[in-house]
């Protein structure tokens, strides 16, 4: 028998560790500061607008983590997009990650 577990904010990955623990056999609690969950990756409103704090997509290249969100979220609410991320640093856009030749021909040698 294991000791109960407290979970320390319901992000994504709060919510995904009081869940697995939970059907592991583990009593779990999660504790969440705000009175609503989801952690940087939700929507407020205010003032009748509304704003993204944080991310909205998940990315990984590890099939387990892929297929766990495919466990838990219906098919119509899991939507694939192409990864495309950019970093723009004095007027010039980056690939993210950073790849060695974008950032040596965008840079140059010495910066």
């Amino acid at each position: 028998m294991s000791a109960p577990v407290v979970v320390i904010g319901a992000g994504p990955a709060g919510l995904t560790a009081g869940l697995r623990l939970r059907q592991a056999g583990v009593a779990a609690t999660v504790v969440e500061a705000s009175d609503s969950v989801g952690g940087i990756s939700r929507t407020v409103e205010r003032d009748g607008w509304r704003f993204d704090l944080g991310g909205h997509r998940f990315f990984t290249k590890v099939p387990e983590v892929e297929a766990f969100w495919h466990e838990v979220l219906p098919d119509e609410d899991f939507l694939m997009r192409p990864r495309l991320s950019r970093i723009l640093y004095r007027g010039k856009l980056f690939d993210y990650p950073l790849k060695p030749f974008n950032a040596l021909f965008g840079l140059g040698v010495l910066e």
